[in-house]
């Protein structure tokens, strides 16, 4: 009897073990979304991957899908880059945003936090005046963040709706919105409905009335907008920010630049 128990136990053991690893091969990245999505937005255009100057970085698994924190470094090189747009394959809303440049921002380390539903390649493209598109991607092991429950009754969740805290200091700018960002994949699970989507849409940076760098976000970024960057070398005087969400609410702030 004893040695009965004891092979079901391990026919058990293989059989979970068989399942599991089952589901980690079949839940890494896949490089197949990629074409339709290409496809999509960017129908036959050619995109070079063949580059030096443009990189995504990120966790190769991160520990909330809901605030997986990623970093686009864009170096020196010979092209004039006018915007970089961050694309999440296998995420409902696969568009999570797009930075546009400007003279001032042709080098700049960008480090934002994303959600991302379920495992999938995180890619940045850019794209230069003369409409060249230029690609860097990094496969990311996450999940649940795009539908993941959310209070919405949960006044903490509101509670100093749009308050900026935003510093300049070591040729950084780091800036952070309190907004609960909705994705309006959320279920409320009193009305059995979804929470109605709800986020930061647009925020913009100027130094002394000049802009910096402008942002266009989608609900693939995380609650709370996290956005840390490179100033231009030498800067000084005021930063500014001004941040607009879907519902028409507009949100400022401005730091001296350190």
């Amino acid at each position: 009897m004893r040695i009965i128990q004891h092979n079901l136990i391990i026919k058990l053991f293989l059989a979970c073990l068989l399942a599991l690893i089952n589901f980690q091969a079949h839940a890494d990245a896949s490089p197949d979304i990629w074409p339709y999505l290409k496809q999509q937005v960017f129908k036959d255009r050619d995109i070079h991957e063949d580059q030096n100057f443009l990189k995504i970085d990120g966790p190769k698994r991160a520990s909330s899908g809901a605030q997986v924190p990623v970093t686009i470094a864009l170096s020196k090189n010979t092209h004039h880059i006018k915007k970089i747009s961050v694309f999440i394959d296998a995420n409902p809303g696969q568009h999570a945003a797009t930075y546009f440049l400007t003279d001032q921002s042709q080098q700049i380390l960008i480090n934002t936090r994303i959600r991302m539903e379920t495992d999938s390649f995180v890619r940045a493209v850019a794209e230069t005046e003369t409409g060249e598109l230029f690609m860097s991607a990094i496969p990311i092991r996450a999940s649940g963040g795009c539908s993941g429950y959310m209070d919405v009754h949960d006044p903490e969740l509101t509670k100093d709706l749009g308050k900026i805290l935003i510093k300049a200091e070591n040729n950084f700018v780091t800036s952070r919105i309190k907004h609960p960002n909705f994705t309006g994949l959320q279920k409320d699970l009193d009305s059995g409905g979804y929470i109605p989507e709800w986020i930061v849409k647009t925020i913009e940076f100027n130094h002394e009335g000049e802009q910096i760098l402008a942002v266009e976000n989608q609900i693939s970024i995380s609650q709370d907008p996290f956005l840390k960057f490179t100033l231009p070398d030498p800067l000084q005087g005021n930063i500014t920010i001004t941040a607009k969400d879907t519902k028409g609410n507009q949100f400022n702030s401005a730091v001296q630049i350190n």
